[in-house]
């Protein structure tokens, strides 16, 4: 009896131990199933930490949002993940989706049995645009505040697609967020298990979201920095090719005084300005002003320059020059660019000027003879280079000549000095600076283009420029 009582004892000791056994192997395997899905998940972040530094680097925001959604649907088990952005308007756009991701916005229509499968489902999937507050994506981006729902197929909030594999079991939705500002939101639809996301998958989509956040936030900010270094990079460059290609000074001869001022209204300008001999004795004098500013209008400006140095020497009249100008230049030019130019020619014993305008201010003479009247304005018809075909343009611009004669000025100007306005809103005009010419006709060329300048600025009450602004003053002497 003694022996059946203890075979029994034993009989259910073995019993109990061996069921201990299986239910701490299978603690023992939970935690190692565990540990090992912690170090993926770990491995997944890191990983997207270290790719999305590149892609900071490369202000690349569709990789950053594609690698979002691929970490997410990764370390969450997700069967498809969605990326929102939330744009200008305050709508929430999807940038990038992983897996076979149903649409919050509108229920798909089923499947016609003539269409493709594949096409269906790339039109399911399709990226769409959400109103703020529409549906569970709309309400996180408003609230900035995450969702989990374990059973989607009993919240109302969710939209019943027929579809079997639209059909959402189980959905996330977290903020994607940075120092309280809203980029968007991700959204992991259904678990690869088929069971519900847990709260530690909703733990891990939330670090995934800001971690995505301040990703955005980088590309932003060296996105800012990098076009802040390439404009004052670009400027510079600018601003370095044309001091070198402008004049630094005008020098004088025997009978001529010449005088310049050359104000760019930021550290590139549009205007521009030229003195050359030419070979036969005479000398070229240039003002120029080429549509827009910074780098593309200083490399116009040195060609144009450079095509107009070499033509000019072939001892063309100032009309023919600009004519063969006009058609090198309209050929490499963009249509949203213009080159307004005067091009006057001094014969070598400066008793003759001829110029050309194409588009430009008028020149203004004085003559000493007729001293108690402002300055002319020297009428001659042109269009701008690099507007109109040469068949065209060469019919409007026409060569005009006058006598230079001793104590005669030849100022020729940009429109930063003309339509330069006081406080009132008045502009300076043309024939304000005509008179100033007059009432300072005595004074040497150099002296002349200070007193302009400064009585421009006594009208504006300012002493920066709205525009960019060149004079040339040439005085017979």
């Amino acid at each position: 009896m003694i022996y059946t009582i203890l075979t029994v004892i034993c009989t259910a000791l073995l019993a109990t131990a061996f069921l201990l056994c299986i239910r701490g192997r299978r603690e023992y395997l939970a935690a190692r199933e565990e540990i090992d899905r912690t170090r993926e998940e770990k491995y997944i972040i890191i990983e997207f930490l270290h790719k999305t530094a590149e892609d900071i680097g490369a202000s690349d925001r569709r990789k950053l949002y594609k690698r979002i959604v691929r970490a997410t649907a990764l370390s969450c088990g997700a069967m498809s993940a969605c990326v929102y952005e939330k744009d200008s308007d305050g709508r929430l756009r999807a940038r990038a989706i992983e897996g076979l991701f149903p649409p919050q916005s509108r229920k798909v229509r089923r499947q016609n049995h003539e269409e493709p499968r594949s096409k269906f489902l790339e039109n399911a999937v399709s990226e769409e645009v959400l109103e703020c507050n529409e549906g569970v994506v709309g309400a996180v981006a408003t609230d900035a505040k995450g969702v989990l729902i374990k059973n989607a197929e009993k919240d109302p909030r969710i939209i019943k697609h027929d579809d079997d594999s639209l059909k959402v079991r189980s959905l996330m939705a977290v903020p994607v967020v940075f120092s309280g500002r809203l980029y968007g939101v991700l959204v992991a639809v259904n678990p690869i298990s088929g069971k519900s996301f847990t709260e530690t998958d909703f733990s891990l989509a939330s670090s995934l979201g800001e971690q995505a956040g301040l990703a955005l936030h980088n590309i932003e900010s060296v996105s800012d920095l990098i076009l802040k270094n390439k404009m004052e990079f670009d400027l510079r460059l600018a601003s370095s090719v044309q001091q070198y290609l402008l004049p630094s000074k005008l020098t004088n001869t025997e009978n001529l005084e010449f005088a310049v001022k050359y104000f760019p209204q930021q550290l590139i300008g549009g205007d521009f300005y030229d003195f050359f001999k030419l070979n036969d004795g005479k000398f070229g004098i240039v003002v120029g002003d080429v549509s827009g500013k910074g780098v593309s209008a200083a490399i116009i400006m040195a060609i144009c320059q450079t095509k107009l140095r070499y033509i000019a020497q072939e001892n063309a009249s100032p009309s023919e020059t600009l004519k063969r100008l006009n058609a090198e230049m309209v050929v490499s030019m963009r249509t949203d660019m213009f080159i307004t130019l005067i091009y006057a020619v001094i014969d070598a014993d400066a008793s003759k000027i001829t110029l050309a305008r194409a588009g430009h201010e008028p020149a203004l003479l004085y003559r000493q003879n007729k001293k108690t009247l402002p300055a002319e304005k020297i009428k001659s018809g042109g269009m701008a280079l690099g507007m109109v075909s040469p068949d065209i343009f060469d019919e409007t611009i026409v060569d005009t000549s006058f006598d230079f004669n001793k104590g005669d000025i030849l100022i020729l100007y940009t429109d930063g000095i003309t339509e330069a306005t006081n406080p009132d809103g008045d502009e300076y005009s043309a024939s304000r600076l005509a008179s100033a010419i007059a009432a300072l006709s005595s004074r040497n060329a150099s002296d002349l283009n200070d007193e302009l300048i400064r009585g421009l600025e006594n009208f504006t009450k300012n002493s920066t420029y709205q525009d960019d602004l060149t004079l040339v003053t040439i005085k017979h002497v």
